[in-house]
């Protein structure tokens, strides 16, 4: 990488989250931005990885230079591999977690109804979910099982699990519940705890509700996308000069005139409400980040004129394909080669101004290899 260098000003590649179709929305936009790269530079050679949410583990396997050729093949290939994991891989529900809930509950009545006879409260039906609500889990699922996935993996491909490491800096954002401040896991500081990767990742992703929070020396950490989306400031704080993001999060754009958003009921072209309180619930969620990130890049290149910074995301009117069943293997697949097929287009579209672009960070491209059709398997 050194011989690609002009400067000493810091490269940085961060990914976004956006669940386990992000993630495969990722794998195949690296694999597309590896054809732009003239060698030995590749996605494997940026100086720092700043990975959040479900793109932290993207960003933990190409730090541990796996190329995103390989992973990608894994998924289309439906290898038996540590690159492509399942439904039960993450989580999976557990009887015994809903049983204990109803024991709780039982061996805690005598003292939520002393507490209300010793305050004096009066009892009302609406009150019921306030007793009850204590009881239960802190989220749906507990995210140890892909703590536990990762870290078998990691030992299992050689893998490095350790952030001091690696030969790049890896960065993983993730939020104190409790104290309600961003926690940045990376290279330990001295006299710090150190924390593997595979926690880091886990903490990372613990998204709110659908997921328990996860414990790392007593404090509880949740999904990194519940405040920043980006993170931005952690690659420039570190000096990065130039920043490539990925972003597979964006809202949809509903548009019955362009395409069909179908019921399963009629079939009929419908309204995103029409589909139910999780659609409208994920629809809400990518207009709050898509704004939330929009902003942060405005902002920081109000403040830091100095870095650039080159997105890449699916545009609007695509975002169609990623609301549907996450863990079916044909989707991931369709959604990955989306992100290949796409980013290869963005990036011969748009080569003449990312060459020179690049190029001033030291960084040679070629388009030589952007318009070839997308292989199934990349080679």
């Amino acid at each position: 990488m050194a011989n690609q260098k002009i400067s000493e000003n810091k490269t940085a590649l961060i990914l976004a989250g956006g669940g386990i179709l992000g993630v495969a929305y990722e794998i195949g936009a690296l694999a597309a931005l590896d054809k732009l790269f003239v060698r030995p530079f590749d996605t494997r050679h940026f100086d720092q990885y700043v990975g959040i949410s479900g793109g932290s583990i993207v960003a933990a396997l190409i730090a541990n230079q796996v190329a995103a050729g390989e992973i990608y093949r894994a998924m289309a290939n439906n290898e038996k591999s540590v690159f492509n994991f399942t439904r039960h891989d993450i989580y999976g529900f557990e009887g015994w977690r809903l049983l204990s809930v109803f024991g709780r509950l039982i061996r805690s009545s005598p003292n939520i109804l002393h507490s209300f006879y010793r305050n004096r409260w009066s009892f009302r039906p609406n009150d019921i979910w306030h007793m009850i609500q204590e009881q239960l889990p802190a989220g749906i699922f507990q995210i140890d099982k892909l703590e536990q996935y990762l870290r078998t993996s990691f030992y299992k491909k050689g893998l490095r699990n350790d952030f001091s490491s690696l030969c790049n800096e890896l960065y993983i954002p993730a939020y104190d519940l409790d104290r309600g401040e961003r926690r940045i896991f990376c290279r330990s500081q001295q006299g710090a705890v150190p924390i593997t990767i595979s926690q880091a990742i886990a903490a990372s992703c613990a998204i709110s509700f659908f997921f328990e929070p996860y414990r790392i020396h007593g404090r509880d950490y949740i999904d990194a996308l519940t405040g920043r989306v980006a993170h931005l400031d952690i690659a420039i704080e570190h000096g990065a000069k130039l920043i490539v993001l990925i972003n597979p999060r964006v809202p949809m754009k509903n548009d019955n005139e362009l395409f069909c958003l179908p019921t399963l009921t009629s079939g009929q072209c419908s309204k995103v409400s029409s589909l139910g309180a999780s659609f409208a619930w994920e629809q809400a969620q990518r207009i709050e980040l898509k704004e939330k990130l929009d902003l942060a890049i405005e902002n920081c290149q109000l403040k830091h004129p100095e870095v650039d910074i080159v997105v890449i995301e699916p545009g609007c009117d695509e975002s169609l394909m990623f609301f549907q069943n996450p863990m079916g293997n044909a989707v991931r697949n369709q959604i990955m080669q989306h992100g290949y097929i796409t980013t290869l287009f963005k990036l011969f579209r748009e080569y003449s101004t990312l060459q020179p672009l690049l190029a001033k960070h030291g960084i040679q491209t070629s388009n030589q290899y952007l318009s070839d059709q997308p292989p199934a398997v990349l080679t």
